[in-house]
């Protein structure tokens, strides 16, 4: 009985919007009109969100300060992840792109157990894991992590990978404005 809500049976707004156009969000339950046109938001979509907008979430008892143990789930979810990331961050070349897929399913749970992990392997396999975590938030421009976008973040050799999309965009832009060519022959702007 364990059926999760599907967003996509909704009904669409409809709504008239400013260009005369009907709204295409999907509506709420109650009315069928989206959080825009005079209905509720449809929810959180991410386990994060969805642990932070619980009903009285602020009331719910931290259970973890007094040593309850993390549920069976979330240590299936990280030791299962850690072992498909461990088989791709050992593969050369990395695929960055699958590991960033596999981090973005289960980041809750790797983050919660990677400690644990570490005890049960080694501080390589670690190191390893957090490469990989590190990479993922810079590649999703995490504020902790966005000063590599002016410095560079120094990762053992073996992980060493290119540029993270916010790297790239930051490099594009400077380069487009100072741009050595620029008037020149050699300039492919003109």
């Amino acid at each position: 009985m364990n059926t999760r809500f599907n967003l996509e049976s909704l009904p669409l707004c409809g709504a008239k919007t400013r260009s005369g156009e009907p709204c295409k969000r999907r509506g709420n339950k109650r009315n069928g009109r989206c959080k825009l046109h005079g209905g509720n938001s449809t929810g959180a979509k991410t386990e994060q969100g969805k642990m932070a907008s619980r009903l009285n979430a602020l009331k719910q008892f931290p259970s973890w300060y007094f040593g309850e143990p993390i549920p069976m789930h979330y240590q299936q979810r990280a030791y299962r992840c850690f072992e498909q990331l461990y088989t791709l961050m050992t593969t050369q070349p990395i695929n960055w792109q699958q590991v960033f897929h596999l981090i973005d399913v289960d980041r809750i749970p790797l983050e919660m157990l990677k400690y644990q992990i570490m005890e049960l392997t080694s501080v390589n396999e670690l190191l390893m894991l957090q490469v990989a975590l590190d990479r993922y938030y810079q590649e999703q421009h995490s504020v902790h992590l966005s000063f590599t976008v002016y410095l560079p973040q120094l990762t053992p050799n073996s992980y060493s990978s290119e540029l993270s999309k916010p790297q790239r965009e930051y490099l594009d832009n400077w380069l487009n404005k100072h741009n050595p060519l620029k008037g020149t022959f050699f300039d492919t702007n003109q």
